[in-house]
């Protein structure tokens, strides 16, 4: 219908349009100029509109990056004055306004930075340990207690701490050699830190020494694998490191092990233990009518006064605390759960040390608690906070 014109009515016996007629010989309707126009003109508010929205979004985004601002700080620049913990003048146009907006690159740094553990996972090989039967393979001391230094060496690790094992897999290995491997360690973390109290000569004398014992990897007084810590009381070799040891209180040893008691249904729970220059003594008097001491390769020297007991009981203490604090159930019935003694793996070692028994497997609770990784796991983030607190304490931070 042609919008131009009004409508018709056709007249009576009018003739029809031809029906022969194609679409291209019919006349086309066309629409009026203001209509066009109208529709035009709505067209370019849209197109408009759309380049303002565009627009609007990339200036809102420039102005997030801070482009605009008076000066842009480099990101060099922003980093080096988080790190340095610079002050910043308020009067100072030049220096980079740190809003919520802000981004920023500082990495704070994690709390046990700096820190050292030594772990002592026990026994190894064909030294199982305790085990739940007796003489039988379905949970052994070993296999539980390298599953927890591996567990808090994950943790400590994430915590910024650096970790040394004693053993990474189910190899035996002997006690003076874990207590030289430990020597060792704290060898190399003091030459690092350029903390040796002797010349690097008198080091490297040490750690041949130390060395043996490693290679060696027996207990037994014939075959020599004692090496320096041979004896009562300590020797000269010893002495120099106890007292390269004792000025490091940055670095600790502890040793992991299990309980059983097949005679005394009463004894579960963890204890923890520690020594003292009166501990050791009374340890080593105790020890006078055997046969090592009796032994022309056995040297009984004078009593050794100088491990810092006050530190040591602290540690012991407070691992104990930590964990049955998370655990109550493994809480230890005994009168003194955290006590001194005279064991060799904490004795020959001038650092800060505990010796951490998590329970027992002849306990049906305990052994459950043991046998469950979940728990294990759980069990190296309560001694990690542990250790977190103790290093934090003696720090003074």
């Amino acid at each position: 219908m042609n919008n131009n014109q009004p409508n018709r009515v056709p007249q009576r016996g009018a003739s029809k349009p031809n029906p022969t007629r194609t679409y291209s010989q019919t006349k086309r309707p066309t629409r009026s100029k203001s209509e066009i126009a109208r529709r035009v003109f709505l067209a370019k508010c849209i197109l408009v509109a759309g380049m303002l929205l565009v627009l609007g979004g990339v200036v809102f985004l420039l102005c997030r990056s801070g482009i605009f601002s008076k000066k842009t700080a480099s990101p060099t620049e922003v980093v080096l004055s988080s790190l340095t913990n610079a002050t910043v003048d308020p009067s100072d146009t030049t220096a980079p306004a740190v809003t919520e907006t802000t981004p920023t690159e500082t990495t704070l740094p994690d709390d046990l930075t700096g820190y050292y553990v030594i772990l002592d996972p026990g026994h190894g090989g064909y030294d199982r340990g305790c085990g739940y039967p007796i003489n039988s393979s379905e949970i052994e001391e070993e296999t539980v207690v390298l599953k927890m230094a591996n567990f808090m060496a994950e943790d400590l690790r994430s915590r910024g701490a650096t970790v040394y094992m004693t053993r990474e897999t189910n190899d035996y290995v002997s006690l003076y050699n874990r207590i030289a491997q430990a020597h060792l360690i704290c060898l190399d973390i003091a030459e690092k830190e350029g903390t040796l109290p002797f010349s690097s000569d008198r080091a490297q004398e040490l750690r041949g020494k130390l060395q043996k014992s490693v290679d060696i990897n027996d207990d037994s007084l014939s075959s020599g694998g004692m090496g320096i810590m041979v004896g009562s009381g300590v020797g000269p070799d010893l002495l120099d490191l106890f007292k390269m040891e004792h000025e490091m209180d940055h670095v600790i040893f502890i040793a992991l092990h299990l309980n059983a008691d097949y005679d005394d249904a009463a004894h579960r729970g963890c204890e923890s233990y520690y020594v003292t220059d009166d501990s050791i003594i009374a340890y080593e008097k105790r020890q006078m009518n055997t046969a090592d001491y009796q032994s022309p390769d056995f040297p009984i020297r004078d009593e050794y006064h100088g491990r810092d007991n006050e530190q040591n009981a602290k540690l012991a203490q407070m691992m104990y605390d930590y964990f049955v604090g998370e655990f109550p159930d493994m809480r230890s019935p005994m009168n003194v759960p955290v006590d001194s003694s005279g064991w060799a793996v904490i004795r020959e070692v001038g650092l800060s040390g505990v010796l951490f028994e998590a329970g027992f497997l002849s306990d049906p609770t305990d052994r459950a608690f043991l046998g469950d990784d979940t728990k294990l796991q759980q069990t190296a983030v309560s001694l990690g906070d542990a250790i977190e607190a103790y290093f934090k304490e003696v720090s003074g931070s």
